[in-house]
């Protein structure tokens, strides 16, 4: 009798941590815009630390005044860059996108039908539904604008609160953790933070680097839309795995569209980069301690772009690290316990 109640309750105990994940699970999808916006304060917190730390501690400035610093020059150098760059870009973006409409009718089997209206009553339903659409969809552009507007400024203040104190985002793992939790998680978050200042630092400087490198590559083989290519690919260096295939193409598509042998020469090109960045930066920028499983970063590539987007996206890689952390934590704590029960 005792056995079988016993075996009972182990049944609902573990019904009920199932539950308990599955809810858990349910709440960070319908909250994740929200999660997303303390995972990149975290991240971006951690990010800025070293340069914060600089300040206040070996120039003494002052923590609150080193964090203000940091922020108004990234806010300048951000804002520069788009008045120097963006009006380039719009001609660019403008003379690439004539080019595909040119390029596109010739590719074979691809035709354009245009609708014809019968009557003129057929014309002004179709007209009185394209207005009505239009206006829904201004609506919910300017809602949706609204929003993300609101998501970045939040993930800004979530940033500064972070910062002001050091190891903010310890502290506040602390603060909300049970004491039970306490040391598992803060062993996990340790080495997670540590990875996360050198990917932070890593990511930067591959963006810049790739940028610059197709900018002056696609100039001097003679690509069209060279600053655009770069912008291209300074972006898409946060996308793993995925965004150096996406810029190729690209560029491949418009070498391709003014002769065969400029589109081998991109080709060439984007294939020499991408080697570089994967025997050589990487390797010295990054490190063995920093890499991760490739399927874990797929499918958290994956998995972020279906749950939120592009932010998800880059999101991905400190998910994925996180994830792998989790990962080696589970996997060192069950050898440790295994050696125990050997001996």
């Amino acid at each position: 009798m005792s056995q079988s109640s016993q075996k009972l309750e182990v049944g609902w105990t573990a019904l009920w941590r199932i539950f308990i994940f599955i809810g858990f699970a349910l709440l960070l999808y319908f909250a994740r815009d929200a999660f997303a916006v303390l995972l990149v304060g975290v991240v971006l917190s951690l990010g800025v630390e070293p340069i914060v730390g600089f300040l206040s501690e070996k120039l003494k400035f002052g923590r609150i005044l080193a964090i203000i610093t940091v922020f108004v020059v990234s806010i300048t150098v951000v804002g520069l860059f788009l008045y120097l760059v963006i009006p380039i870009l719009i001609i660019e973006f403008s003379g690439f996108v004539g080019r595909l409409n040119e390029i596109i009718p010739t590719i074979p089997g691809i035709k354009f039908v245009l609708p014809s209206v019968q009557n003129v009553q057929s014309g002004l339903n179709q007209i009185s539904t394209f207005l009505s659409t239009i206006n829904f969809s201004i609506t919910a552009t300017f809602w949706s604008l609204i929003t993300d507007i609101i998501l970045v400024f939040s993930a800004v203040i979530v940033t500064l609160y972070l910062s002001v104190e050091r190891h903010g985002a310890e502290r506040m793992l602390e603060v909300i953790l049970p004491g039970s939790y306490e040391r598992s998680v803060m062993t996990v978050f340790k080495n997670y933070e540590r990875k996360m200042r050198r990917w932070f630092a890593t990511q930067l400087a591959l963006s810049l680097f790739v940028g610059m490198a197709v900018f002056v590559g696609m100039f001097l083989i003679g690509v069209k839309y060279p600053i655009l290519l770069g912008v291209i690919a300074g972006i898409l260096e946060i996308v793993p795995l995925i965004g150096p295939i996406i810029t190729g193409l690209i560029a491949f598509v418009v070498a391709a569209s003014y002769s065969v042998s400029l589109a081998i020469y991109a080709v060439i090109f984007f294939v020499v980069i991408q080697q570089v960045e994967n025997h050589i930066l990487i390797p010295i920028l990054v490190g063995k301690s920093m890499r991760v499983h490739p399927v874990i970063v797929l499918v958290s590539v994956l998995a972020g772009g279906e749950i939120a987007g592009f932010t998800g996206i880059i999101l991905s890689v400190p998910v994925a690290v996180l994830v792998q952390e989790i990962f080696d934590y589970l996997a060192e704590k069950k050898s440790k316990r295994l050696e125990l029960d050997f001996e």
